[in-house]
């Protein structure tokens, strides 16, 4: 929702517009802002693709495995909105401190849903933080090989967000 207020920011002020970089030191705080948005946004798109995978490895340990492939690319497709958001938003900024600013301030709304949980205390969510699903499906195993089709499908799914995630970190850093 706040991203969407953002964009409803953007389209309705004159002022927003996307302005090439003039100095070194703006061209230095953007891509520092980028990066640290980038490191602060890739453990949410690595949890979502490592939900999806599990969903998809291990189908038989749920009673409806899609909820939780869904949630997986839910979060790694929202984790991909915001940054590229937050580059779209730095690249508006005129000078150094308005980076820096609009760093801090996007970089607290990427993090509400962590506060948000870290709030919660003696709830019955907070008990399941410190189990470690068992892997027991490896690729040597062939784990979809009697999986209905739908499950290929999802894989080409995860296997396809995966290569962009796997492209764009492997570049951008």
């Amino acid at each position: 929702m706040m991203i969407m207020c953002i964009w409803k920011y953007a389209q309705t002020n004159e002022g927003f517009a996307i302005r090439p970089v003039k100095t070194l030191d703006m061209m230095i705080a953007r891509f520092i802002a980028s990066a640290f948005m980038h490191i602060n946004v890739e453990k949410d798109v690595r949890a979502g693709i490592s939900m999806m995978k599990y969903a998809i490895n291990h189908f038989e340990n749920f009673t409806n495995p899609y909820p939780p492939f869904f949630i997986g690319l839910f979060q790694t497709i929202i984790s991909f909105i915001v940054e590229i958001n937050v580059m779209i938003i730095l690249s508006s900024m005129g000078d150094v401190l308005s980076v820096i600013n609009k760093y801090v301030s996007l970089a607290a709304i990427v993090n509400v849903p962590r506060f948000y949980y870290n709030s919660l205390v003696d709830h019955k969510i907070t008990s399941c933080k410190d189990v470690k699903l068992k892997i027991t499906k490896f690729r040597k195993d062939d784990p979809r090989k009697e999986a209905p089709w739908v499950f290929h499908i999802l894989r080409f799914i995860h296997k396809s967000i995966r290569l962009l995630f796997c492209t764009v970190s492997f570049y951008f850093m």
